[in-house]
C-alpha cells in the first residue's frame, strides 16, 4: 500500500485557506510555507486554518492534529491520511 494522495480538487482547497487566512496573492507559493518561517502564520491564523480546513471538508480535528500542522506539506498529509 502507498502513500495516500489528496483527492483531485482538495489541495487546492487546502492552498485557497493558506492564501486567503496569510492575506497573499494567487502566486504566493503555499506548498513551501511553513509556520515557523512565515510572519504572518500566527496563532489567531493557525485557528484560522485549522477552522476553514474543518469547515471546508467537514471534519473535525484534534488537538494532536492540529499541533501537526506546522507547515501546507504537514497539513495536506494529515488531511491525506483522513481520507481527503
Amino acid at each position: 500500500m502507498g502513500l495516500p494522495t489528496m483527492k483531485p480538487g482538495n489541495e487546492a482547497k487546502l492552498a485557497e485557506i493558506f492564501r486567503v487566512v496569510l492575506d497573499v496573492d494567487n502566486d504566493y507559493d503555499v506548498i513551501s510555507v511553513r509556520r515557523v518561517a512565515e510572519p504572518r502564520w500566527d496563532s489567531l491564523a493557525h485557528t484560522s486554518i485549522v477552522a476553514a480546513a474543518e469547515s471546508e471538508f467537514g471534519i473535525e480535528l484534534e488537538i494532536a492534529d492540529m499541533d501537526r500542522m506546522s507547515s501546507f506539506t504537514a497539513t495536506r498529509l494529515l488531511l491525506e491520511e483522513k481520507g481527503l
